[in-house]
């Protein structure tokens, strides 16, 4: 298996640790498709706690802006993506 497929899966992994986390009413239940908001029941306050959950797992610092669109967990994979995380 390639890298950069283990840092994708490593990333999958820790986002949904970190939702699961934040999110424990619905622990098992959180995959990439899931919808924030609808599925997941995050709320503003949710929304921040993750943030810095995520900021602090990762060690990045997530844009307001991209965390503004943020819908379900694959946006929130990606923006981690892009944030230049990857698997040393």
């Amino acid at each position: 298996m390639s890298k950069e497929v283990l840092a994708g899966l490593e990333v999958e992994c820790k986002v949904i640790k970190v939702l699961s986390d934040c999110c424990p009413a619905v622990r098992g239940r959180i995959e990439l498709g899931s919808r924030l908001v609808e599925d997941l029941c995050v709320d503003s306050i949710s929304l921040v706690e993750i943030v810095m959950a995520l900021n602090d797992s990762f060690g990045i610092e997530l844009s307001e802006a991209g965390v503004g669109e943020w819908r379900t967990v694959l946006d929130i994979y990606v923006s981690v993506r892009e944030n230049g995380w990857y698997m040393g």
